[in-house]
């Protein structure tokens, strides 16, 4: 299949580990420029240090998504020292555990907390596709990719994740569709990719007990991993999806299947 993603600009928020680390490279290895955001610098200089040595540039840019001005930032560095933005994959995600490596009840979550997540997980996504979409609107193509989770289709048992990330991936979804609707005109595509439990550092701070549940859960008996995400969201920023927008991609080992 042809990507056609050489030298091509994405930009991968909170990838500096994990998912998103996955995806940077999985881009790398097709030829495309990166901008490597993450809250915590030192993880995206990292990661911009190792594609670099690949053959792509790479850009570290330390970035809180839940500020629009960072938001701004992000994205004018990507036009500014790369030359536009081809495709934005909004990955930068948080899910708060409580003491014992679970979530915390709905009644529980404080204000600050719901705040934050949603924050992070949703207004991220607001605020850089927001910045993406003009410059894309003005090249009439582009494409984003949002990470979503089965979470957002339904609240599952075991309960890995508290009311305020799955409402966070809920909306993700629908702004997904939405933004889809909008942009169509403009040669612009929105999908996002649904994982479910997934080898990652996000993963390792819930309980034993939970991670074993959810594995029994998994009919293919096994996590996914990050290179498995990537791999999906590559194909999704790519020409081999050029007639796919407005989509929600189950990666979940057929926890849910729609």
């Amino acid at each position: 299949m042809e990507f056609n993603l050489k030298g091509k600009v994405a930009v991968v928020t909170g990838g500096g580990r994990g998912i998103g680390e996955a995806i940077c490279f999985a881009f790398a290895n097709e030829g495309t420029h990166i901008v490597v955001s993450d809250i915590d610098y030192a993880s995206a200089q990292a990661v911009a240090e190792r594609i670099r040595s690949i053959g792509p540039k790479a850009i570290p840019v330390e970035a809180d998504v839940a500020r629009q001005d960072h938001a701004a930032k992000l994205i004018s560095t990507a036009i500014g020292e790369l030359g536009g933005i081809d495709c934005l994959v909004n990955n930068a995600g948080i899910s708060p555990k409580n003491a014992e490596g679970g979530p915390a009840m709905t009644w529980e979550i404080g204000v600050d907390e719901w705040d934050r997540v949603m924050g992070i997980n949703l207004k991220g996504s607001l605020f850089c596709s927001q910045e993406a979409v003009k410059y894309m609107i003005s090249k009439k193509a582009g494409a984003i990719v949002n990470i979503a989770s089965i979470a957002g289709k339904a609240p599952f048992e075991p309960m890995a994740t508290g009311a305020h990330y799955d409402a966070s991936k809920a909306a993700i979804i629908n702004l997904t569709q939405r933004l889809a609707s909008e942009v169509a005109e403009y040669g612009i595509r929105v999908n996002a990719v649904a994982p479910g439990r997934i080898a990652s550092p996000m993963a390792k701070f819930a309980s034993q007990r939970l991670n074993q549940a959810m594995l029994e859960r998994t009919p293919m008996g096994r996590f996914g991993t990050p290179e498995e995400i990537a791999k999906v969201v590559v194909f999704l920023a790519s020409d081999g999806a050029s007639y796919v927008t407005g989509e929600t991609v189950n990666v979940n080992g057929g926890w849910i299947m729609d």
